[in-house]
């Protein structure tokens, strides 16, 4: 039995031939997270600006994971204001996986995630919550899986591509080292898996 190919241009049904017997496809190429915010599946979550005037690690952001599917954290942004101390040595913002407790999460002062589609009513099954001066974390995953140095009056923006799976979690800190007090705020571009991710 033979193969044979028929040109099916305009019937809206069978696929265009060419003369060199090329089938003809129109492709779209987007990434995940793009894919994600058409879809509402894609959310920023943000502390906005926290003081932080005590030394040593203040905790400033958790975020839990309550969703079915895995929550995929794209992105990580940190901003900080004009520091009012005299700075020993780069501030740091460090990252752990699984806090359990501390003050941040006791204290449960929510941080709304909002979608980063404006015409999607889906919204994320998480805790998050924000800290600033003085709030722990007890816990967590050693070491942190993001260590970064952070400039005063300064913002830093970075892909992560980290996977949250279903009550899985992770904590932001912040170490001034002389810079405080200062305002901070950090957060995480984040989107929920999809069934074709699997």
């Amino acid at each position: 039995m033979g193969f044979e190919i028929k040109d099916g241009t305009g019937t809206g049904n069978l696929a265009r031939v060419d003369k060199e017997n090329r089938v003809s496809v129109r492709a779209v190429t987007e990434t995940e997270i793009e894919k994600a915010v058409l879809d509402g599946r894609a959310f920023n979550i943000n502390t906005e600006f926290l003081p932080v005037s005590s030394s040593g690690e203040n905790a400033l952001l958790y975020v839990k994971n309550n969703e079915t599917e895995k929550l995929i954290v794209a992105a990580w942004f940190v901003g900080t204001g004009v520091n009012g101390g005299t700075i020993t040595e780069s501030s740091l913002v460090r990252t752990y996986y699984n806090p359990t407790g501390g003050t941040l999460i006791a204290s449960a002062s929510a941080v709304t995630p909002v979608n980063r589609n404006a015409g999607s009513s889906q919204v994320l099954l998480a805790d998050c919550y924000k800290g600033g001066d003085g709030f722990t974390i007890t816990g967590q995953d050693t070491p942190p899986v993001l260590y970064q140095t952070q400039t005063t009056t300064g913002r830093t923006f970075g892909n992560v591509f980290l996977t949250l799976p279903k009550g899985s979690s992770l904590a932001v800190t912040y170490e001034p080292n002389g810079a405080e007090p200062i305002n901070i705020y950090t957060g995480f571009q984040v989107y929920v898996e999809s069934e074709f991710q699997r």
